[in-house]
C-alpha cells in the first residue's frame, strides 16, 4: 500500500507550471492547458481539450476556494500527466461555493490505466488541496519554481499521512 501511494504521489508533481495565464473563461483555460500538455508531450491538443471539456460537462471539477482539478482519461499516454495553471483573473467554473477559480491542476490519465490508480490519485489530490497551508503557499508562489516547491512539500506531507 505504501509503495502504491509513493508511486501515485510522484504523478502529482506537475510536469509543467503556467502562471499568470490570460484565460477568458473555463473553455479557454482548458484549451490553454490542452495546448501546453500537447506541446510538452508531443500530443495532439484537440483530443485533450475534448476529453477535459466532456468531463466538465458531466459536472464542474471546481473544489471551491479558487481551485479546480480538471481531469480526464485519454488514450495514447502511458502514465498520468499533470499541469498546474494559475490565471491572471479568476474565471467562472461553476464551483459549489460560487467563487471563481484561478488555480487549476489539470490531470490526464491513461484511458487503459488501472481505475484504482486513478481513484487513488484523485483522493491524494483532494487531500493535498484540502490543506490550507498548501493552498496558501501555492497562492503566494511568485514563480514556477516556488509553485513546484509548494507541490513537492505538500505531496510529501499527504504521502506521509496516507502511508
Amino acid at each position: 500500500m505504501a509503495n502504491d501511494i509513493a508511486r501515485i504521489a510522484t504523478w502529482l508533481q506537475p510536469q509543467a507550471i503556467l502562471l499568470e495565464v490570460d484565460a477568458r473563461d473555463r473553455p479557454h483555460a482548458l484549451e490553454i492547458a490542452a495546448g501546453a500538455i500537447g506541446r510538452a508531450h508531443g500530443l495532439d491538443p484537440a483530443p485533450i481539450f475534448r476529453a477535459l471539456s466532456r468531463r466538465e460537462q458531466v459536472g464542474s471539477t471546481a473544489l471551491g476556494e479558487a481551485f479546480a482539478i480538471p481531469h480526464a482519461r485519454m488514450a495514447g499516454i502511458a502514465r498520468p500527466i499533470t499541469l498546474f495553471l494559475r490565471t491572471k483573473i479568476a474565471i467562472a467554473f461553476d464551483a459549489s461555493d460560487g467563487k471563481p477559480v484561478s488555480n487549476l491542476l489539470v490531470i490526464m490519465v491513461p484511458a487503459d490505466g488501472a481505475n484504482d490508480d486513478h481513484l487513488q490519485l484523485l483522493a491524494l489530490v483532494a487531500k493535498l488541496f484540502s490543506s490550507r497551508g498548501f493552498r496558501a503557499q501555492l497562492l503566494r508562489a511568485p514563480d514556477a519554481t516556488a509553485a513546484a516547491d509548494a507541490f513537492q512539500v505538500g505531496i510529501a506531507q499527504v504521502s506521509a499521512a496516507s502511508s
